[in-house]
């Protein structure tokens, strides 16, 4: 699994799917399970992410320490995120303000929906429309 400093790719997509309600803090608790099952000596902050419900620290970048890469490359490919959120159920459509569906080329969709089901588990071209 990709969460230490030097290669934090499947970390980064974790938390940016948690802070856009892409994944429930439960899907994290069990991500979290994989990445301690997947290393030999897993950092501290997993630790934290197993029990994210009871978890009222100071965020987890200041128990991370760095910012780890999310392989998103704008804020058009976050906004997916939350369109997957809202496809999933997870949120109301109305969580998606006023802001128009977004248009990442298919390359990036597949890229994203790629690391999703990398670590979520969850087909994307699955969900419903919105």
């Amino acid at each position: 699994m990709k969460v230490v400093f030097g290669d934090s790719l499947d970390l980064g997509i974790a938390l940016a799917a948690l802070i856009n309600e892409t994944v429930s803090k439960d899907e994290i608790g069990k991500w979290a399970v994989r990445v301690i099952d997947d290393m030999d000596d897993p950092p501290e902050y997993i630790y934290t992410m197993l029990d994210l419900e009871g978890y009222h620290g100071r965020g987890l970048r200041y128990d991370i320490g760095f910012a780890p890469t999310t392989g998103l490359e704008s804020e058009d490919e976050f906004q997916y995120l939350r369109e997957v959120a809202v496809r999933r159920g997870l949120q109301e459509r109305s969580f998606l303000g006023d802001e128009k569906l977004t248009n990442i080329s298919w390359q990036r969709r597949q890229f994203i929906d790629g690391l999703l089901y990398e670590n979520f588990k969850f087909i994307v071209d699955d969900l419903p429309p919105l």
